[in-house]
């Protein structure tokens, strides 16, 4: 049985996400909605996807008794709205903005943190948080349970600005604010900073995020053994995800690790890791909280 989804937001988070869909098997795109008919991102899929909508999510009215769920990809001062809208209609929502409404999940950690559990419900939203977040989980979990004293955790991303949409820029705030959150949840820690940085370098950089903590001890066998395992589940939805500086004492009191990600090319091309990492969550999430409500013939 597939799961029938519709995707909010043509930009492109949007787009990268419904040409990964249209490949995935567990997936049947019934519609992607954007606000404008001209919109590159809609009739990129025109012929592809059977209901391209242009007048938002009014304009799958029609088509919402068919939806499992919605994936949105807009903006996080328009999400509110689309999940009142469809959590009256029993659809989960995979919450691709950093709107800080759902539930702050990242897949690879469902099985190793109390707070990140699948939902209690069929119609649920799920915050995928942002691209740092994702990129930095790992990372956080592996480092803060193995470590005592932590009183500061900073997360600095660095993706090509080729890669950032209109949204992604006019979210940065919302951006800094859901990476954040992120980082008290996992690590305990209330001290927290998260850094963005859009590089305009051409060639176009690959996306890196380094997490530094500031901790009193640390086992950093453990981390490292930890992180291996963690590593190991994200690659079989994200295998362009890689440790490229092992957790070490950058200094005093500081534990630093930096990870990077390249992009699998479904829209953009590799640079784009961001896009790969947080769309191939959002899916993972997705078919995770199908599959329990499935199996439960719900």
């Amino acid at each position: 049985m597939k799961i029938n989804v519709a995707i909010l937001g043509s930009g492109n988070i949007g787009t990268d996400l419904c040409e990964r869909l249209l490949l995935d098997k567990d997936f049947n795109v019934l519609a992607i909605v954007g606000r404008r008919p001209d919109s590159e991102g809609l009739n990129r899929f025109v012929g592809r996807v059977p209901n391209i909508v242009s007048n938002g999510i009014l304009g799958i009215s029609l088509l919402v008794d068919d939806l499992d769920g919605v994936f949105d990809a807009t903006s996080a001062q328009d999400h509110l709205k689309h999940w009142d809208y469809f959590k009256e209609l029993n659809k989960f929502m995979i919450d691709l903005t950093p709107s800080k409404i759902g539930r702050p999940i990242t897949p690879s950690l469902i099985s190793r943190r109390d707070s990140m559990v699948l939902g209690e419900n069929f119609a649920f939203n799920y915050s995928l948080v942002t691209c740092g977040g994702q990129s930095s989980a790992a990372l956080l979990h592996a480092i803060s349970k193995y470590s005592t004293g932590i009183s500061e955790v900073e997360i600095s991303s660095s993706i090509a600005s080729l890669s950032a949409g209109p949204a992604t820029r006019r979210n940065i705030d919302q951006y800094i604010e859901s990476t954040e959150n992120l980082a008290s949840l996992i690590t305990g820690c209330f001290s927290t900073k998260a850094i963005l940085v859009l590089n305009p370098a051409d060639p176009p950089v690959m996306m890196r995020t380094t997490v530094n903590i500031k901790v009193i001890e640390t086992d950093l066998v453990k981390v490292e053994s930890e992180l291996k395992s963690i590593v190991e589940e994200i690659n079989r939805y994200v295998p362009g995800y890689e440790i490229v500086v092992a957790p070490h004492i950058s200094k005093v009191g500081v534990v630093s690790a930096t990870a990077k990600v390249t992009g699998a090319g479904y829209f953009l091309p590799p640079y784009a890791g961001n896009l790969d990492i947080i769309n191939a969550a959002g899916a993972k999430v997705a078919r995770k909280h199908f599959n329990k409500f499935r199996t439960q013939g719900a």
